[in-house]
């Protein structure tokens, strides 16, 4: 009922605006229509809009496909299938459909994968779905169904237990966090809504119901506030469909969204069974005199619905970012509503002469006390993630894609004169930045840095590239349990940090209407589980005993444009 009521008044607020268009639809972030977007972006003179704000409408980008569905180069040529149209204005399509199976031999590995959760042994997916549209609306029905076998493997050793249960929480850091380290020990299939939503459209604005995904920011793994790592909220939203000239100056992209995230089957926290409220922002500045940089914001609020619907919680992201002018306005923690709020600045800039973009992204768990606070430690309960991405011509290919990415998410040296939190956890927010079990924001998670370097190859109908990867997973929990004050020596065990190294490669072959894709991916999980954490008097790195763990994953899919 609130939703219609806020749906409602959103609508009337553009009721005079003229229609723009009806190519409304949205582009899936895991599709091969996403890719050609972020690859046209490199490839063109200019920047015609930035990808920070994803996803976009089908007509941002048939502003940079062509429409020829006959091209040569895959990335050239239209996948947003057949449209028909019975009716004067009103049109039908089919998206494309994607059969997708990926294995993974040993333990669970998987990311960005929306609803999915990619355990050990089969997860098999399923994307297809239609459309309507019109000058003023579009309905648009595209669905995520996932059977994941789940097989049973090797659990860490900080798994919670309780009277010698399993309790399927997050290794490390337990009931803080409604992020599973596994779905239970049975197969399940999940019924996700996908990419569907219902959009009302004028000009250059558009408002509605939507169950998609969200990735904001320029990064290109692991965005550090908004990703696709988990199911899209169910959510009301009011955003731009392509960015907003203002004459003299520059242009702007925004996207609002309130809704109501899922908790999991296994949370048991002392928050369980809470109606949690979000409301977050992600708002995003071309300047005139420098139009191939975009600079952002986002904001994001997760409140505890005590009493139910509040429709104040809908302006949360006005809030003063400083805590001091919080409290004089509204009083201590215990005064107001349970809340954690995450914030992230960024910049993109788009380098078209060399084919590059170099990016940066900030983040900030909770506030600053006040200006002075931020000055003297910007860096406290900070996250960061900067790279770029290049497009080179050399023989035999059309080019090369090159991508280099950096993200943070260990907390700082700060700790030792100030408490830090894990990242995406909140003492008063006890189910952190989840959505049905899974992290919002970067996969790698809490605690967590991740350096990337992929290279791909791309010629005519087809794709062939290899990545490199380090995955520290969780050094916050490493310098706790590993601390130099639970030895009598000076020395704690600085040897047995959980790192992931991932080889991957990964191809494509499109010749239309059919496009197969297919990835590789081997990972060496050094010192997996964890399980002589804290068995180090004597030992060093040159006498203890390694525990690693290998894990394959394969994957093949295909995908079918009609």
């Amino acid at each position: 009922m609130n939703y219609l009521k806020i749906l409602t008044f959103s609508t009337a607020i553009i009721l005079f605006i003229y229609p723009y268009d009806s190519k409304s639809q949205t582009i899936s972030l895991s599709s091969l229509v996403n890719e050609q977007i972020r690859l046209n972006s490199l490839l063109s003179d200019s920047l015609t809009f930035s990808t920070v704000n994803l996803p976009v409408t089908n007509y941002a980008y048939r502003k940079h496909i062509n429409s020829d569905q006959n091209q040569e180069q895959w990335w050239n040529r239209s996948l947003t299938g057949t449209k028909f149209n019975p009716v004067s204005n009103i049109y039908f399509g089919l998206y494309p459909s994607t059969f997708q199976n990926t294995t993974n031999s040993r333990f669970p590995h998987g990311a960005n994968n929306g609803a999915a959760w990619y355990g050990r042994g089969n997860n098999t997916e399923f994307w297809g779905g239609f459309y309507a549209t019109s000058p003023y609306l579009t309905i648009s029905f595209y669905p995520h169904i996932i059977h994941q076998d789940n097989s049973d493997f090797l659990h860490p050793r900080f798994i919670s237990r309780r009277s010698g249960e399993i309790r399927y929480l997050y290794e490390g850091v337990g009931n803080a966090l409604d992020a599973p380290f596994r779905f239970g020990s049975d197969s399940f299939t999940t019924f996700d809504w996908g990419n569907s939503s219902i959009r009302l459209h004028y000009k250059q604005i558009e408002t509605g119901i939507s169950t998609e995904p969200l990735w904001w920011g320029p990064a290109i793994q692991y965005p550090l506030i908004m990703s696709n790592n988990a199911p899209g909220i169910p959510h009301i939203f009011l955003a731009t469909r392509e960015p907003i000239k203002i004459p003299y100056l520059g242009s702007i992209q925004f996207r609002w969204i309130s809704g109501y995230p899922e908790e999991s089957k296994f949370f048991d926290g002392v928050a369980s069974g809470e109606s949690r409220f979000t409301t977050a922002a992600n708002f995003a500045y071309t300047p005139p005199f420098f139009k191939n940089l975009t600079v952002g914001l986002t904001r994001v609020y997760h409140v505890y619905e005590e009493d139910g619907f509040d429709i104040s919680n809908l302006t949360l992201i006005f809030d003063p970012v400083r805590r001091s002018s919080l409290v004089s306005r509204q009083g201590e923690d215990d005064v107001r509503q349970q809340r954690n709020q995450t914030a992230s600045v960024y910049f993109h800039l788009l380098m078209p002469e060399a084919n590059a973009e170099i990016y940066a992204e900030f983040f900030r768990e909770d506030h600053s006390y006040d200006f002075r606070d931020l000055f003297v430690q910007p860096n406290h309960n900070s996250a960061y993630a900067f790279g770029l991405q290049k497009i080179s011509y050399v023989p035999l290919v059309d080019f090369i894609k090159t991508n280099i990415e950096f993200t943070n998410l260990t907390t700082s040296q700060l700790q030792q004169v100030r408490p830090q939190a894990y990242f995406y956890t909140h003492s008063r927010i006890r189910h952190g930045h989840t959505n049905r079990g899974q992290i919002m924001g970067a996969a790698i998670g809490p605690g967590s840095n991740s350096q990337y370097f992929g290279m791909d190859a791309y010629r005519s109908k087809y794709k062939l590239g290899f990545f490199v990867q380090r995955v520290v997973d969780n050094d916050n929990f490493h310098f706790r349990e590993g601390s130099a004050s639970l030895s009598s020596t000076e020395f704690g065990d600085y040897f047995r940090h959980r790192v992931d190294l991932n080889l991957g490669l990964n191809f494509l072959y499109g010749p239309g209407p059919v496009y197969l894709n297919s990835s590789l991916v081997w990972t060496k999980a050094l010192n997996y589980g964890r399980f002589d954490y804290g068995e180090f008097e004597g030992i060093n790195i040159s006498n203890y005993e390694p525990n690693d763990r290998t894990n394959i994953q394969f994957q093949i899919g295909i995908t079918y444009v009609l």
